[in-house]
């Protein structure tokens, strides 16, 4: 499955409730950074506990996600990001290193509180593209 992602420097919160009203859509989740400062981030935003993490929305019968990022700058052109969830990280890894010639790497592989697997980059043809598997890690 392949879905939109948007993100935004800050004002996530913001964008949620105007393609609420725009749209006549519903915030199906939305999650706040909290506690959390993503891998490799050594200098988050004072105010990162507000920002959201990751928003859904359902526009025009095609789920949309959100957020708020911190691990790239974020300006009007480089806000739409396509991601991709497959069903495992050996699968994410092996499209991630398909991608990977000649890209942009902005997100490490890296294994989260949310998945084995989730890495980001452009790909040569300056296609944004987060792969996430949906095997959560084992929590042992």
């Amino acid at each position: 499955m392949v879905t939109p992602y948007i993100t935004f420097a800050g004002n996530c919160s913001e964008a949620l409730e105007f393609y609420k009203a725009a749209f006549n859509a519903d915030i199906r989740m939305s999650q706040p950074y909290g506690d959390y400062v993503p891998i490799g981030v050594v200098a988050p935003p004072e105010n990162l506990s507000d920002w959201i993490l990751h928003a859904e929305m359902i526009i025009c019968e095609t789920t949309f996600w959100f957020a708020d990022e911190i691990a790239e700058p974020v300006s009007k052109g480089n806000m739409i990001k396509l991601t991709l969830t497959v069903p495992n990280a050996k699968e994410a890894q092996r499209i991630f290193d398909s991608l990977n010639v000649d890209a942009y790497i902005w997100l490490p592989p890296t294994e989260t509180f949310y998945s084995t697997f989730h890495g980001g980059l452009t790909d040569r043809f300056g296609v944004s593209w987060n792969i996430v598997a949906e095997e959560a890690p084992n929590k042992n």
